[in-house]
């Protein structure tokens, strides 16, 4: 086939895939004999500044997100329907976070998590389940940032750099040179806030990363360990102990998942 045909055969798909204005006209007529009407803007607002307040009705409202009935049809197949509308609802449910002060990082990742799990989804049923746990997670975490008031800027930046980094090595000095703040005001300003020293909170994320890794992995405890930047396998089982008041091997073997092999 010469060059131009392919260019001509190219074009002539892609004019059939575009979508033409009067088939927008068309579902508007569908959408006005049937009596459908989308939710209002200021409806689906109410919803999310409730989960931007930390209040659980939010949980109740977020039902009405993957009712197909008020928020219309994305894909004919019923399954199909519902996980896009809890994907692009849980993905705009983590702008509302993000505009509340939550640090980035975790509510990217806790989305990412779950529309992973919708896209594994079998049944209408297991979509609603999953989209009320979301959302309870998420009201839960906006609770738990409101106890300690909102952050700083300088600490919000620390807490959003410490978030995406906590596997390679950070010091106060890289967190004072994304500030612009001395490091030892800095150090007083993110332990007054968080309540906790730069070093602890770190550590902490660490271990509690360490967990999850521990529960659901078969990485041995020197993957682990350096994976999440500690600087040796006795670092980390010492940071472990510490925080935990047991071993790694010890919390692994409490926690043993029978689906793991491998373990060391």
């Amino acid at each position: 086939m010469s060059e131009q045909m392919q260019l001509k055969e190219k074009t002539t798909k892609e004019k059939e895939s575009r979508i033409s204005f009067e088939e927008i006209r068309m579902l508007l007529h569908e959408n006005a004999e049937t009596g459908f009407i989308h939710t209002t803007y200021q409806e689906e607002s109410k919803r999310f500044h409730l989960l931007m307040n930390g209040d659980m009705r939010a949980v109740a409202e977020s039902q009405k997100i993957i009712n197909p009935e008020i928020q219309g049809t994305l894909s004919l197949d019923p399954l199909r329907n519902m996980r896009y509308l809890f994907i692009i609802n849980t993905a705009l449910a983590t702008r509302y976070l993000i505009e509340a002060g939550i640090p980035q990082e975790t509510v990217y990742s806790t989305s990412d998590v779950y529309i992973q799990k919708a896209d594994l989804t079998t049944s209408i049923e297991q979509i609603k389940n999953l989209n009320r746990e979301v959302w309870t997670l998420l009201v839960k975490i906006v609770q738990e940032h409101k106890k300690g008031s909102l952050y700083s800027g300088p600490v919000y930046a620390c807490l959003n750099y410490i978030d995406s980094h906590f596997n390679q090595k950070i010091t106060l000095d890289t967190l004072a040179e994304i500030t612009g703040k001395h490091p030892c005001y800095l150090a007083g300003l993110f332990k007054k806030e968080t309540g906790k020293t730069f070093s602890a909170y770190l550590t902490d994320l660490r271990i509690h990363t360490s967990k999850a890794l521990l529960k659901g992995t078969d990485y041995t405890y020197s993957q682990i360990a350096y994976s999440l930047g500690f600087c040796s396998q006795s670092h980390f089982i010492s940071a472990f102990r510490k925080v935990e008041g047991c071993t790694p091997k010890q919390f692994r073997i409490r926690n043993y998942n029978s689906n793991l092999t491998g373990l060391t």
